[in-house]
């Protein structure tokens, strides 16, 4: 899973290289040279109503997912720093 994370915050080198090409295309959410008022404009021109919801309702749904992920790591990370904590005391 942290393997997943890093891969998702980290740049992806070979992004940076077809950005120009994935600038125009609704797949340019995941590169470094991401533009949002780009991507909505892009996504308002070639989608209807109903497939605007439904990515809304996909990416409220990632967030939540990468949110919840997010949680998990901070409180195993807390734990490590407690228990680190607790073994420096001894």
């Amino acid at each position: 899973m942290r393997d997943l994370l890093s891969s998702f915050y980290s740049p992806d080198p070979s992004s940076t290289n077809d950005a120009s090409s994935n600038h125009g295309s609704l797949d340019a959410i995941d590169t470094t040279s991401f533009d949002a008022d780009q991507y909505m404009n892009l996504l308002i021109r070639k989608s209807n109503l109903e497939a605007l919801l439904q990515r809304h309702v996909e990416m409220a749904a990632e967030i939540k997912n990468i949110d919840t992920d997010l949680q998990m790591l901070v409180y195993e990370n807390y734990n490590k720093f407690i228990s680190a904590t607790d073994a420096i005391k001894r």
